[in-house]
């Protein structure tokens, strides 16, 4: 969640050219796939350890909200690939971002964020040492930085692209026979 995310991001903003798509899925395919090892885990967890009063992890109120919330991750995180999808197909239809770019974008965003401080939340909740609490903030902190200044980059490229642009013009639309671009 901290790095292969916010990874995979980074380098659809700078990997060059059409295979940056390709890179951004896998590695979001590869982060997906051990985030979903990771709950799996957190779930047989769930189950098998018992707390001191006899409940479980989800039925104290102290220690449910680390699971949920890695649930929830999930199933927000379930949706992106199919909502980049439609962002594509739709982008190489109008050449401009419809909906579904920005629901791909902030879904991302936020779901990914809320996994990160998730994260940090299991740290505490498993009582671990202070260093590798501090060591988790820092690598969530830089890696949550970096990919927020990718994101503002990317958004910044865009903004100066379209704006030198020729007025109409779509760069990334398949014209008609007979149509023009402006």
């Amino acid at each position: 969640m901290v790095v292969l995310f916010p990874l995979g991001s980074i380098l659809m903003r700078i990997v060059p050219g059409r295979f940056a798509i390709w890179v951004h899925a896998l590695t979001q395919l590869i982060a997906y796939v051990v985030y979903i090892a990771a709950v799996g885990m957190g779930l047989y967890l769930v189950r098998e350890v018992r707390i001191p009063n006899g409940g479980s992890l989800m039925t104290n109120p102290d220690t449910s909200y680390h699971p949920i919330i890695g649930i929830v991750v999930l199933i927000f995180l379930f949706l992106q690939p199919f909502l980049g999808l439609i962002h594509h197909a739709k982008f190489k239809q109008v050449g401009r971002r419809q909906i579904w770019s920005y629901m791909h974008l902030f879904n991302g965003r936020i779901f990914i964020t809320l996994g990160i401080a998730n994260g940090a939340l299991g740290l505490y909740m498993a009582g671990a040492s202070k260093k590798l609490k501090v060591a988790y903030i820092v690598v969530a902190a830089v890696m949550w930085g970096l990919w927020m200044l990718a994101a503002a980059w990317g958004e910044w490229r865009r903004w100066r692209a379209s704006k030198n642009a020729p007025r109409g013009y779509l760069p990334n639309r398949k014209m008609n026979d007979g149509e023009v671009a402006f």
